[in-house]
């Protein structure tokens, strides 16, 4: 078991002890456990999991590059004393990931368009546009640390926005477009709020659009796994309800992260970042049953 996923294992089953029957994070001090790292640990872990059958959706030679890509940026994450450079390398990965996964669609639409002509609708999406989502550069500068890295989220999340558009999802306006306009308000609030209190609520603000996003991908993953809806009242998607409404729940009181100790906002990165795991290891367990599932009915021929 190498390094990683030791510590991850470790983590895992301190923060078990940390939920409540409800699920809730009861307090805990510093001393018991080291929060960020679980939030680097959760999101590292999830996404590592994702691109693991990630080809099942990317199924090219560039797609394949993305993930290399991604996966690599992932692995150079040793530092976890380093938070925010961490996180930065975890958005430049997404946006990778998000690349692999809009390749071809996006050039399957740049063909459609070379025949019927342009769409104007946003964002638009060409094979140029796919190239422009990836983040080349994650070195932070030494100034405006909470500020650039609230700028890298934002543009990890756009990425994602951009890949539910190269594929042309059902309701896309109506599904993924609104949040949008939540993660792109990191500009604003740091011209407003202390950069710690932005930061804070643009974090928050990015909790709710990183579930949208990603629980989107599980209901695509279900769907092709079972060809049926979910059952919402077993787990794991009665797990994922419940924490949809505690991340609605979050934005309720948005002047409570102004003067919130550092404990107790962290405890709220890491369950959201939890969620995040979670979903994506559902992602993955659904595309590997699918994988396996062509697998075998290719040997039964």
């Amino acid at each position: 078991m190498n390094h990683l996923k030791l510590k991850f294992c470790l983590l895992f089953c301190i923060i078990s002890m940390c939920l409540d029957a409800n699920g809730q994070l009861k307090p805990v001090s510093n001393k018991q456990i080291a929060v960020r790292d679980s939030v680097l640990i959760y999101k590292i872990q999830g996404l590592k999991d994702f691109v693991k059958v990630a080809d099942h959706w990317g199924d090219d030679t560039e797609s394949y590059w993305a993930f290399e890509q991604a996966n690599n940026i992932l692995d150079s994450i040793s530092d976890f004393s380093k938070y925010e450079e961490s996180l930065a390398r975890i958005y430049a990965a997404t946006s990778y990931v998000s690349y692999g996964l809009s390749y071809f669609p996006s050039v399957i639409e740049a063909s459609r368009q070379h025949h019927t002509g342009e769409s104007n609708s946003f964002p638009k999406v060409g094979i140029k546009e796919s190239s422009e989502i990836i983040i080349k550069d994650y070195n932070l500068p030494p100034n405006d640390t909470l500020y650039n890295v609230s700028r890298l989220e934002f543009l990890a999340l756009y990425s994602m926005l951009y890949f539910y558009k190269a594929i042309n999802l059902e309701k896309f306006e109506e599904r993924i477009l609104p949040n949008f306009d939540r993660s792109i308000a990191y500009d604003e609030l740091f011209s407003h709020f202390s950069p710690q209190t932005a930061y804070r609520i643009s974090s928050v603000l990015n909790m709710q659009v990183w579930y949208n996003y990603i629980v989107t991908c599980v209901q695509i993953s279900h769907w092709e796994n079972n060809e049926q809806a979910p059952d919402l009242e077993v787990m794991p998607w009665k797990e994922f309800i419940e924490l949809a409404s505690w991340h609605d729940n979050l934005t309720s009181d948005i002047e409570q992260y102004e003067k919130m100790d550092e404990e107790t906002f962290h405890r709220i990165e890491v369950k959201a970042a939890y969620t995040q795991y979670i979903m994506l290891s559902q992602i993955a367990k659904n595309l590997a049953e699918v994988k396996k599932k062509s697998s075998d009915q290719k040997n039964n021929k």
